[in-house]
């Protein structure tokens, strides 16, 4: 049997004896309620057998009583050292979580700096980058505008050589007469057929 069985066996068996000496002792009032009670004819042995009743009960009852309320004492000193081992470690854990959401919160932070700085140089390439486009765009059109005005000008230029020829044609048409005209064809033909 357990320790607390014997403990709860012998408090009862206790109480149990108790009660039938109570019970006694009231019957045994009831039924001679007229007579006159005397101390020592009355009084001292009921008391002499309470007496030897409460020794037997506090004897027999005084070790598991005793090893009842140290085991207690144990029981409840184990659990209030668990209960504080318990509360340091929730204390600990706490801790480390308020740590761990700290360092979250800078890692957050750096990461969001960081994120900003890149930002920004990604925004300054992209800048630069668009200059440099920019510039090339116009590098490319006044290249093209100076190709366009070369043609211009060498379209201008055999104009005017047209228009001069045609002009010159046209005076010379008109101051040429008609034996200038034979002598300079037999002038060619003579230089043609000299050649060949």
């Amino acid at each position: 049997m357990k320790r607390s069985q014997k403990i709860i066996l012998t408090a009862t068996s206790a109480v149990g004896t108790l009660l039938i000496a109570a019970t006694a002792f009231a019957s045994e009032a009831a039924s001679g309620g007229h007579e006159s009670i005397t101390f020592m004819g009355d009084w001292f042995p009921r008391l002499v057998n309470f007496s030897i009743i409460a020794g037997v009960v506090v004897y027999f009852m005084r070790k598991p009583v005793r090893d009842f309320f140290a085991g207690r004492t144990t029981e409840i000193a184990k659990a209030i050292q668990e209960a504080t081992e318990a509360r340091e470690r929730a204390v600990a854990a706490l801790a480390e979580m308020e740590r761990k959401i700290k360092d979250m919160e800078a890692e957050t932070g750096r990461m969001v700096a960081d994120a900003q700085v890149r930002g920004e140089k990604d925004k300054q390439a992209l800048i630069e980058e668009g200059r440099k486009v920019a510039q090339e765009v116009q590098v490319q059109v006044k290249q093209g505008i100076e190709i366009e005005v070369q043609k211009a000008r060498a379209a201008l230029a055999t104009e005017a050589s047209l228009l001069s020829l045609e002009l010159a044609e046209g005076r010379i048409k008109e101051k040429i007469s008609s034996q200038d005209h034979e002598r300079i064809v037999k002038e060619y033909v003579a230089k043609v057929g000299g050649r060949s």
